[in-house]
């Protein structure tokens, strides 16, 4: 079901939207996740907010922002702008790339209770990143931004063949460069075990496709290296 706009429904309570950029010259997609909470909506890493304004506002009022690492806040002015009752969780880091940013809950402090329907787990170990995985309870979904992607048939053939050389294409996967940026492999591999203890099924990654079904084991064989 796709309602006026680019707003696409998942699941009950969990809609997605995209939009396009660049890497390093190549076209690819990101996505914004949406959740309905009982209070209001739970945006997580939002994309541009036009045309998905009017959209959003009829699912209801806009509560939560998330930037979920320090690369996945280049819209948030806007909606900080629309929305200036919202709040916004980042990580404290954020603070110097972003002063224009009022960040309320930095994610490394314990995390809202968001209406007992999400929980956060960070991913240790990636300074440069500094990212938190999202669970979205009910529909047992765990959202991800740059702590893997799957990039397949789908993207452009430049995108594609990046990820071919890079080892991550058409499964849920990191490229070699995203490797090389944990640097404390053990704090990461434990961050990671606590992650897949969570109880999903299904993975939305902000960049490529969503994996559907079996995205425990997905994520696993993705971070196997990881030891």
């Amino acid at each position: 079901m796709t309602i006026e706009g680019r707003l696409q429904a998942v699941t009950d309570g969990l809609w997605v939207a995209e939009t396009g950029l660049r890497f390093l010259g190549m076209p690819f997609s990101a996505r914004m996740t949406v959740a309905v909470l009982p209070g209001g909506l739970w945006l997580h890493s939002p994309v541009p907010l036009e045309p998905l304004k009017a959209d959003l506002d009829r699912l209801g009022p806009v509560i939560w922002r998330v930037a979920p690492n320090l690369m996945h806040h280049l819209y948030q002015g806007p909606y900080q702008a629309a929305y200036p009752d919202s709040r916004l969780a980042a990580p404290a880091e954020l603070a110097r790339k972003r002063p224009d940013l009022r960040i309320d809950q930095r994610l490394e402090d314990p995390l809202p209770a968001w209406d007992g329907a999400i929980e956060g787990r960070a991913i240790a170990g990636n300074k440069t990143l500094q990212e938190t995985v999202f669970l979205h309870r009910d529909s047992r979904t765990l959202i991800l931004t740059d702590t893997a992607v799957n990039i397949g048939p789908a993207e452009h053939w430049s995108l594609r063949l990046y990820a071919r050389l890079n080892g991550c294409y058409d499964r849920l996967a990191l490229s070699a460069m995203l490797k090389m940026l944990y640097r404390d492999r053990k704090a990461a591999r434990a961050s990671l075990d606590a992650v897949l203890d969570l109880d999903f099924d299904r993975v939305i990654p902000a960049h490529g496709a969503i994996v559907a079904s079996g995205g425990k084991d997905a994520l696993a064989r993705a971070f196997a290296w990881l030891k």
